[in-house]
């Protein structure tokens, strides 16, 4: 017989299975019944619009709460900075006629430009651009200095400021994502640059075509101000189009364009030159010039690289009708470009004269990368090498170019001369934001003897100039 105490916990050991047991069945029973209540079919169907319902609710809370959000940002403006500079070496080898024409011609090292300039939006319908430049003779002043007023009906948007005037491929491409070290010499002689106006601009729903047109003061560049009562007005225009274009990859395309840029330059006075596609300079104190109590060289005037062609002052010209084509083809790492440009003066007591000229190139990547395109703004693009160089490895981007362009600036009795020039070029891209480059310029001019920008007298003489060029860019 069991004993006692054993008996008594058995009996309640039974006794706790069983409630347990009746507790389990019972939740059980219970579950069962939620479940065939709560998952029949029309009652599943009705929770899950239920949560569909919840669902488009959070949605519309949260683009809500997106819409506040963007309304705050557009109340005030936005800021983005930006900065570039470029350092540069220059050495000249001249001929004895290249020294008759033009003196010593001083090698040299400056920066050619330092920037800093500022980005943004001032509304969710205006943006705006100001850049100042500190290696600018009289630095520092400023470049760009604009605003956008953007979807402008059919004028699509319109700028009003200084910047860059729609004309020529190679003035509205940036000069960080040019070639070489200088632009072509029809860039100084014919196109408008930098001036103070009003202009819209827009393109294609497919990016294939871009225009633009704008109405700028003429006269004094970069800094502008211009100061005429008679005449001084201009026009600029540029058309673009993509004939084909590799949508995959971007590395095979056909750009061209034409523009067009008339010009009634101030009081009448009108002087076409250009340099020989290289530059650098310093601040000079002239000679007799009194240094201060100090005896601390405070810098007047600007010297550097001169003009090789000058057509000198040109006085009574009523009109300037300049016509320009362009064009750029890529294909993978080659590529060529080409501008050719004409400009027909109404030149008063000198009689009309024809200027021309224009430039062929040609760029070979070695490493494999293509020259990228703005299809947007018709423009040269950034560089963005393979392998950039790194701590991990990469040697960058490398490319080899050759130019040739060429300028007349003789017609009638318009005697600025001739200048033909022959460009070796070496980029090393070490990232999409630095670059290095090396430039050999060979230069014949046939031009008059020039001093200090005076031209002294007429006889045309045949010179040859050698130019040597490094040039180191970091921009971001």
């Amino acid at each position: 017989m069991l004993p006692a105490t054993f008996r008594c916990l058995n009996g309640g050991l039974l006794s706790f299975t069983a409630r347990l047991g009746a507790w389990l069945l019972a939740v059980c029973t219970s579950l069962v019944g939620f479940c065939q209540s709560h998952l029949e079919p029309d009652n599943l169907t009705a929770r899950i619009e239920e949560l569909e319902r919840n669902a488009k609710t959070s949605e519309s809370k949260i683009l809500a709460f997106e819409d506040g959000a963007k309304a705050e940002k557009a109340k005030r403006p936005t800021l983005q900075l930006s900065g570039v500079f470029q350092a540069d070496a220059v050495a000249f080898d001249q001929d004895e006629a290249s020294r008759l024409n033009y003196g010593r011609v001083e090698s040299g090292a400056d920066f050619r430009r330092a920037r800093l300039g500022a980005k943004g939006a001032i509304s969710d319908s205006m943006d705006y651009f100001m850049q100042l430049d500190f290696g600018f003779f009289g630095r520092p002043t400023f470049t760009d200095l604009w605003v956008d007023f953007k979807d402008a009906g059919p004028l699509g948007t319109v700028r009003v400021g200084q910047w860059k005037h729609p004309f020529s491929l190679e003035t509205v491409s940036s000069f960080r994502y040019t070639t070489f070290m200088e632009r072509a010499g029809v860039f100084q002689a014919f196109t408008p640059f930098r001036h103070l106006g009003i202009g819209f601009y827009d393109h294609s729903k497919d990016e294939r075509w871009t225009w633009a047109t704008s109405y700028l003061r003429t006269g004094q560049d970069q800094f502008g101000g211009s100061l005429s009562t008679d005449q001084g007005n201009g026009m600029a225009s540029r058309l673009t189009h993509l004939l084909w274009y590799n949508e995959s990859t971007g590395s095979e395309y056909l750009h061209l364009g034409a523009g067009y840029f008339l010009n009634a330059p101030p009081n009448g006075r009108l002087r076409v030159r250009s340099i020989p596609e290289i530059f650098v300079g310093e601040f000079v104190v002239p000679a007799g010039e009194p240094n201060g109590t100090s005896g601390q060289p405070v810098p007047t005037a600007a010297n550097g690289t001169p003009f090789f062609v000058d057509t000198g002052l040109l006085t009574d010209v009523s009109l300037v009708n300049t016509f320009g084509t362009e064009a750029l083809w890529v294909h993978g790492p080659l590529s060529w470009q080409s501008e050719a440009m004409a400009q027909q003066i109404d030149g008063g007591a000198l009689g009309n004269g024809l200027l021309w000229g224009g430039y062929s190139q040609i760029g070979y990547f070695l490493t494999g990368e293509h020259r990228p395109y703005d299809r947007k703004a018709g423009a040269i693009d950034r560089v963005k090498p393979i392998a950039s160089v790194s701590k991990s490895g990469g040697i960058g981007a490398w490319e080899v170019a050759l130019r040739w362009s060429y300028l007349d600036l003789l017609d009638h009795n318009i005697l600025g001369g001739e200048m033909e020039n022959l460009t070796a070029g070496l980029n090393w891209y070490v990232n999409p934001n630095c670059k290095c480059v090396f430039n050999y310029i060979h230069s014949d001019a046939l031009a008059r003897t020039v001093r200090n920008g005076i031209i002294t007298n007429d006889t045309l003489t045949a010179s040859t100039t050698h130019a040597f060029g490094l040039r180191c860019q970091v921009d971001f």
